[in-house]
């Protein structure tokens, strides 16, 4: 079954109507077993990879058996509005918050009042600065490292390159920054040339590449995540004449990666799961349960090229999803939930079977 945008965002906007008409203010209490629930931060709706990490975050808690109730708030919001959010969830009485945040410090305050009342507090994907919580996130740092060394290799370690970013002062992009340039000046014989900010907006970045792309100017991309578009501008804007690229798991960049190979592209993909959501709910799960957790818990990203590593893009490809699709099904070891159950994107309090 296709991860309908439409379908998530309304399940999401349901969940938050509902969450925020509960207005009672109650503090944290500890959880009684198998009745735990959980609260969800996300300050940016309506993007696809955030959609699928939601999914996964309540796949992972019905598949549980262990978490009662996950409340949603997502939407598109500033610093001032998520710290609201979070507040919200706190008076509610969750007992765990994952929080995806916008800034790396901007709501420490509200996470303070939040662990102060014993609720657990897991960062997922963009690291935050706030005491006594926990992150689970792909390595960020690594992720511009191995995107860049691949990238440099792919270019024969010499031209100028056109780095395209993120959204400036997230702080997964700031992470990416200090790995893709640690790595760049290693070669002394590449230059980056332009660099530009995306805000992981697809048609930013699609506009961007038709601006930017002229014959012989740059080559070779990097970019954060914001791929097949830049690829697709390639066809007019450069005759066809394919330049390496950096992206991520997405599902049209593995298409392309794999079609245009025979046509000389060199597509790089570097894994950055939106499933790392339910790593971040089963992490929370263990917390409630009293395990020791690591304060830090980073998926190792790779760089993958369809020369060297055929079988596993092929394998990755989703042909039932959508483009934009973060096309990693499951993380052994750190997810349990199938990709059924992943496309459900249905909460405990939502199966009428427990999810299994």
């Amino acid at each position: 079954m296709k991860l309908s945008s439409k379908r998530i965002k309304t399940a999401i906007a349901v969940s938050a109507t509902v969450a925020l008409a509960m207005g009672v203010s109650v503090f944290a209490v500890p959880a009684q077993a198998n009745n735990y629930k959980i609260g969800v931060s996300n300050s940016w709706a309506g993007n696809s990879w955030r959609e699928t990490m939601v999914c996964a975050i309540k796949a992972e808690a019905t598949l549980s058996g262990k978490v009662a109730n996950v409340t949603v708030l997502s939407r598109n919001t500033d610093a001032a509005g998520q710290s609201a959010d979070i507040r919200t969830l706190k008076t509610q009485g969750v007992d765990a918050i994952i929080v995806n945040s916008g800034d790396p410090a901007a709501n420490n305050a509200a996470i303070k009042e939040a662990t102060d009342a014993g609720i657990k507090v897991i960062a997922v994907d963009n690291a935050i600065t706030a005491p006594d919580t926990t992150l689970v996130a792909n390595d960020q740092v690594a992720y511009g490292r191995v995107g860049a060394a691949a990238l440099a290799k792919a270019m024969k370690y010499k031209g100028n390159v056109l780095y395209m970013r993120g959204a400036s002062g997230a702080g997964a992009d700031t992470d990416r920054d200090k790995g893709f340039k640690a790595e760049m000046k290693k070669h002394k014989k590449i230059k980056i040339t332009k660099e530009v900010f995306t805000n992981w907006d697809w048609a930013t970045g699609g506009t961007l590449a038709n601006q930017l792309l002229v014959p012989g100017k740059f080559q070779g991309v990097w970019t954060s995540g914001i791929d097949y578009n830049i690829v697709t501008a390639m066809t007019t804007k450069l005759k066809g004449k394919y330049i390496p690229v950096v992206g991520s798991d997405n599902n049209e960049f593995m298409k392309l990666t794999k079609s245009l190979a025979p046509k000389g592209f060199v597509g790089i993909v570097v894994p950055n799961p939106a499933i790392v959501g339910g790593y971040a709910a089963k992490v929370a799960i263990g917390l409630l349960d009293g395990n020791t957790v690591p304060a830090k818990n980073l998926l190792k990203p790779k760089a993958l090229t369809y020369a060297k590593d055929k079988k596993e893009i092929d394998a990755r490809i989703v042909a039932t999803q959508e483009a934009t699709f973060s096309a990693t099904l499951s993380l052994p070891g750190k997810t349990t939930f199938t990709p059924s159950q992943l496309f459900r994107c249905k909460a405990p309090q939502d199966s009428d079977d427990g999810g299994r």
